[in-house]
């Protein structure tokens, strides 16, 4: 009874605190009339820190046991109890580093008012880019996954490999990186037709190309076992269509943003069915409702708590800050050029912490790695940080002049700081910077590459226009008039 009751009593608290984010996220989005990133970090914080503990803990007030990890006992309520305390403590210093950053004020894609051949010009370069990352997406692909003779090969072996325990040695694993660059070619492609909008064969092409971007996204994911990713990749082409909305409200997409959101939620839970498909060629059936398929999905969140929490109380715990900082500065080093061994990542210490013959990883949320890497500091610190570096990505992609690839580091880091709300990983996000960090030498080639005068009109030095004869003229009657008699003259206005 005492189990039951305060486990349904923290599913009130975190429920209360789900619907309290979920307000302020859009009421910020109505009253702004903008999405923003930080945006879209608040809505998912709602779901990982609010309506998914919510449910879970409200089916293990009545008795179901999902979770991976779990401790009910009087002192492990004490601990839920703090936990859920600490997310909340979490949320407002992650708002009050944001919000203490000035934004530039530069409007949305929608807003900016610019010429048509302007965007003829910027489309240009971004279907070069997009181009140029795609051949480099597929062909880093093909290298990755031939040790294992084809890709269907490698596909069928995507979990042991991505738990590092593949059958095979792969000299080209490192080129999974560069594989990564697909999404941002899908990026680039989607903004270049947003820009321009073209029509007859130039719309075929384009399209042509967008589907090679998805295909290579979806082999990607496959070859990774990263379902996940489909969230936040689907994500970052929704906030890239909302800035190339009309100039409507944005508040009258806000509902069709909510649908596109639940059908990548349903597609990312089907898509263990997908996957085992291609393994194994038998279509397995997922049979537990949305709910029950969401709830699976993310129940590592509120195991992963009660195994930080309870490490950091009784004194088990070994922080970690300096283990992922060094993963952190290696992640774009492949690791037989390193004259050391790279130090067990975070998500597997976390994974090891109560379960040694895992043959996964578990990852951790915003606050359980905050838990992990400083211990009860890390719940004040991280936060701050995790809110200033938001804030301060945002300020530097709202300068004006980044509008030409704009759509694509916005899409980049809505999906990555949307990742780090609920897997968070020092070492995993700098890895994640790698295939923007390629894209941006790709745009610094493509920006020398095209040649100066294609560049749009306004682009040009504005030189002044000398006056003509009548204008002259004008002039010289105004300034008789002043001497005649300057107490009645009144300077006319000049546009």
């Amino acid at each position: 009874m005492f189990t039951s009751y305060n486990l349904f009593l923290i599913s009130i608290l975190y429920a209360v605190c789900g619907i309290a984010y979920l307000f302020i996220a859009v009421r910020g989005i109505i009253n702004r009339n903008e999405l923003r990133i930080f945006d879209l970090v608040r809505l998912m914080y709602s779901l990982v820190y609010g309506f998914i503990p919510f449910i879970l803990y409200l089916q293990e007030s009545n008795g179901q046991r999902n979770l991976y990890f779990f401790d009910y006992s009087r002192p492990g309520i004490g601990r839920i109890y703090l936990m859920w305390f600490m997310s909340v403590v979490a949320y407002g210093l992650m708002n009050l580093a944001y919000w203490s950053v000035k934004q530039n004020a530069v409007p949305a894609t929608a807003d900016i008012d610019l010429m048509e051949e302007d965007r003829g010009f910027y489309s240009k370069k971004l279907i070069v880019c997009g181009i140029a990352a795609l051949i480099i997406g597929w062909t880093s692909l093909f290298l990755w996954t031939r040790a294992y003779g084809s890709l269907q090969n490698f596909i069928a072996n995507a979990a042991r490999i991505r738990s590092g325990k593949g059958a095979i040695y792969n000299p080209y694993a490192f080129v999974k990186h560069f594989v990564s660059i697909l999404q941002l070619s899908l990026y680039a492609l989607l903004s270049s037709y947003l820009y321009e909008r073209p029509k007859g064969l130039k719309r075929i092409l384009n399209g042509i190309l967008i589907a090679l971007s998805l295909l290579g996204n979806y082999l990607y994911f496959m070859a990774s076992d990263s379902r996940i990713t489909i969230i936040f990749i689907g994500l970052a082409v929704l906030i890239i269509g909302l800035r190339h909305r009309k100039k409507e409200k944005v508040a009258r997409y806000l509902l069709f943003a909510g649908i596109i959101c639940f059908v990548l939620l349903n597609i990312t839970m089907l898509a263990d069915s997908f996957t085992y498909y291609m393994r194994y060629g038998i279509w397995r059936v997922q049979s537990g409702g949305f709910v029950g398929n969401l709830t699976k999905e993310f129940r590592f969140i509120i195991s992963s708590d009660m195994r930080a929490i309870k490490a950091w109380v009784t004194g088990d715990l070994q922080i970690q800050i300096g283990n992922d900082i060094v993963s952190a500065l290696t992640s774009w080093i492949p690791e037989r050029f390193l004259p050391f061994d790279i130090p067990e990542t975070l998500w597997k210490y976390n994974t090891n912490l109560y379960s040694t013959e895992s043959t996964g990883t578990n990852p951790t949320s915003l606050v359980a790695t905050s838990v992990y890497e400083l211990g009860l500091a890390g719940t004040i610190v991280f936060p701050l940080l995790f809110g200033f570096f938001t804030a301060f990505v945002e300020k530097v992609l709202r300068r004006n002049n980044n509008i030409v690839y704009a759509d694509v580091y916005f899409g980049f880091f809505a999906g990555l700081f949307v990742q780090m709300v609920s897997h968070n990983q020092i070492s995993t996000f700098a890895t994640k910077l790698f295939p923007v960090f390629l894209f941006f030498l790709i745009s610094l080639a493509v920006d020398r590459l095209i040649k100066k005068k294609e560049k749009p009109a306004e682009a040009a030095p504005i030189m002044p226009v000398a006056p003509e004869d009548d204008e002259v003229e004008e002039g010289y009657r105004r300034y008789d008039r002043y001497f005649d008699d300057p107490s009645g003259y009144e300077p006319e206005d000049d546009e």
